[in-house]
């Protein structure tokens, strides 16, 4: 059966999604993702993978969290608390954020839908994240 769920493991998840965790120095050393945090609550992928397909609010709030994660990697990346080829590489193959808004994350549909807005914000967010890196 797995470990049973909680109504409260929505706010406990964005609660675990909401930072990285970083040394002394303000380096970025890991992030949040849905083994650690099914780790913190005695459950295991598949549970978390049965509680999403049966349960909306958290499946909502899994999709939230990502968001969250995908922001903070942004922000980390731009203020160079991270290695910023490994911040290219995880928002493109987990968020579909390559340059052009195609990416291995999405799907094609969603990729395709981004406004010319969100693929103007992406390619100027891939040429300052390349800069850093070159700046580095």
């Amino acid at each position: 059966m797995g470990a049973v769920y909680r109504k409260k493991y929505c706010e406990t998840l964005l609660e675990h999604f909401s930072s990285l965790r970083e040394n002394e120095k303000g380096t970025v050393v890991g992030a949040p993702s849905l083994v650690s945090f099914a780790e913190k609550v005695g459950a295991s992928l598949s549970d978390i993978e049965r509680w999403r397909a049966e349960h909306s609010d958290f499946d909502r709030a899994c999709g939230h969290a990502f968001e969250v994660l995908r922001q903070l990697l942004i922000d980390a990346a731009l203020s160079e608390r991270v290695n910023v080829s490994a911040a290219k590489f995880l928002l493109s193959s987990e968020f579909g954020m390559a340059p052009g808004g195609k990416g291995g994350g999405r799907d094609k549909e969603e990729a395709e839908a981004l406004s010319e807005g969100d693929r103007a914000l992406l390619a100027n967010l891939w040429e300052r994240l390349s800069d850093a890196k070159g700046a580095l």
